[in-house]
C-alpha cells in the first residue's frame, strides 16, 4: 500500500477492478448498441438498461455513504477525512479496510 500525505491507497489492482466493472456498467446501462451486442454474446443475457441503470444508482449511493463513514472515522482518528472520504468513494471498501489498519496521527 502506497501512502501519500496521510492517505494510504490500496492495491492499484482494487481500483482496477472495481472501478473497470462500475465504468463497465455505466458503459451498458448508457449505450443501447453496446448493451444489445453483449448481451447477445452472454449465453444468459444481460438484465434491462433500466435495472442496470439502478445498479449503477445503487454503487453510487453505497460508494457515498462509504465516503461519508470514512471521512468521519478519519476525523476521529486525526487523519486526513477529506483525502480518505474522496478514496473511499472512488474505491469503496479496499479503503476503509486500510483506514482501519492505518495508525492513528
Amino acid at each position: 500500500m502506497a501512502k501519500r500525505s496521510g492517505v494510504v491507497r490500496p492495491s492499484w489492482a482494487w481500483f482496477a477492478l472495481l472501478d473497470g466493472g462500475i465504468v463497465g456498467l455505466a458503459v451498458l446501462s448508457a449505450s443501447e448498441g453496446t448493451h444489445s451486442r453483449v448481451s447477445d454474446a452472454v449465453p444468459t443475457g444481460l438484465p434491462p438498461r433500466r435495472v442496470l441503470r439502478g445498479m449503477l444508482v445503487g454503487t453510487a449511493v453505497i460508494h457515498a455513504a462509504e465516503a461519508v463513514a470514512a471521512g468521519r472515522s478519519a476525523r476521529r482518528r486525526g487523519l486526513p477525512a477529506r483525502g480518505w472520504a474522496f478514496q473511499t468513494f472512488l474505491v469503496g471498501f479496499p479503503s476503509l479496510l486500510a483506514l482501519r489498519r492505518a495508525p492513528a496521527a
